[in-house]
């Protein structure tokens, strides 16, 4: 729930930020001085930056909670390492989506339509945990637990429930995770390059990945 909370409160504010500064001409400026690429990083770098924060102030005082109760044994380092982990590419993957979708478009309207696939995977992990924390070894749990965009909340709930998933899987799902995190950024960044600069008619899902294919 902390690493949800922490990227949902920071990844959407991407797509606002990029189309603010499409529709008031900034980005025209600012791709003067970078390259659209760097732009975008720029601003998701920020964004994990910002998560990082306000994960580290939640985390800490969940920490001197748990210790004053006496369940601060209960967490790990090894819990705050992959936490760290799935966080940036939780951040990096919801934060690269908004961004291609805020370049995308020329009217908060129009997002309403793209958003909509996207919130599906976004509240997929809220609706599915229940059922991890009862049974985390099925079949269901594993696979979720693999599936990029509920991988960094599923898999880190998976090994926060003694004993465990097997180590295998914590990698296998990590590495799954870090590959989608490259592809989704490399796609967001062809369609940020494509359209920051272009006005007019909002683009569709097909031109979206034309654009990527095209480069």
């Amino acid at each position: 729930l902390l690493m949800y909370i922490t990227v949902m409160s920071s990844a959407p504010q991407l797509l606002n930020s990029v189309m603010e500064e499409k529709m008031s001409r900034i980005s025209e400026v600012l791709i003067g001085s970078v390259t659209p690429f760097e732009l975008m990083m720029g601003k998701l770098l920020g964004c994990v930056s910002v998560s990082f924060l306000l994960a580290a102030l939640y985390a800490g005082g969940g920490l001197v909670v748990a210790n004053y109760w006496g369940y601060g044994s209960s967490i790990t380092v090894g819990m705050l390492l992959w936490f760290a982990l799935f966080l940036i590419m939780a951040v990096l993957i919801f934060g690269s989506i908004f961004v291609a979708i805020g370049a995308a478009c020329n009217d908060l309207k129009d997002t309403q339509s793209m958003i909509t696939p996207v919130m599906i995977l976004v509240v997929l992990p809220l609706v599915t945990w229940s059922a991890v924390i009862r049974s985390p070894d099925s079949t269901m749990s594993v696979a979720l637990s693999m599936f990029p965009t509920s991988a960094p909340f599923l898999m880190l709930l998976r090994i926060s429930i003694q004993p465990g998933p097997p180590l295998w899987q914590v990698l296998l799902s990590f590495t799954i995770v870090t590959a989608a995190t490259v592809v989704v950024v490399w796609a967001a960044g062809r369609i940020f390059r494509t359209r920051i600069l272009m006005q007019g008619k909002s683009a569709s899902f097909g031109e979206m990945v034309r654009w990527v294919e095209a480069g």
